[in-house]
């Protein structure tokens, strides 16, 4: 309700800067799961975006009430470590009270686990959405050892926080299905991401459209 409902203080002409704000730096992805908008772009893009620009309107932003920025939207942002690392670095030194990150993990190897952690980025959020291989490399359209490597980072991840002492707060979230299918996805969960995260929650399987 929170993110679909429009409160009262929206509903007028000229409503306030919203409080939280997600932000593409890239619209590349190595996934292509059939769920996600990205592949429905009439135009997919090519180019990340600009760091100066990025740093522009993240100052903009905060001077206007933001309270939270998510470096990411639909496309992964770890697919550009750099970009990632240095716009987390920039939102937390503005003042920006809260910098998020959903990433399907894949690609957040052990360095930039520690990097963007390092940066001050204070929620890391996976998302699984799959149950083993097989149905990794139907839903998700790629190579099944790319499900491995998003677990395998996840756990890399959890023990890189405790180690170090970081403040990021670890999370995982999947799409809520029913009957045997959850019960595979309830399995998985337990022997390797509820260990790792500080949270897991549900989401409802919905249309990005």
């Amino acid at each position: 309700d929170a993110v679909t409902k429009i409160s009262s203080e929206y509903l007028q002409v000229a409503p306030p800067a919203p409080k939280s704000v997600k932000i593409e730096l890239t619209g590349r992805c190595n996934y292509r799961c059939g769920f996600c908008a990205l592949r429905t772009r009439k135009k997919q893009p090519k180019e990340d975006m600009d760091i100066d620009f990025f740093k522009r309107i993240t100052l903009d932003m905060k001077a206007q009430g933001v309270e939270e920025i998510g470096v990411f939207y639909l496309g992964e942002s770890t697919a550009n470590p750099k970009l990632l690392i240095e716009a987390i670095k920039h939102v937390k030194e503005i003042g920006i009270p809260y910098c998020f990150l959903t990433t399907n993990g894949s690609l957040l190897e052990p360095y930039l686990a520690d990097a963007v952690m390092s940066a001050g980025l204070d929620s890391l959020k996976f998302s699984i959405n799959a149950a083993d291989e097989e149905q990794f490399k139907d839903v998700m359209g790629v190579k099944e050892r790319l499900f491995n490597d998003a677990l395998d980072n996840l756990k890399s991840a959890w023990k890189i926080r405790e180690k170090n002492g970081y403040k990021t707060r670890i999370y995982a979230s999947s799409i809520k299905y029913d009957g045997e299918q959850q019960e595979k996805m309830q399995a998985m969960l337990e022997k390797r991401v509820l260990p790792y995260v500080d949270e897991h929650y549900w989401l409802p399987l919905y249309s990005m459209g």
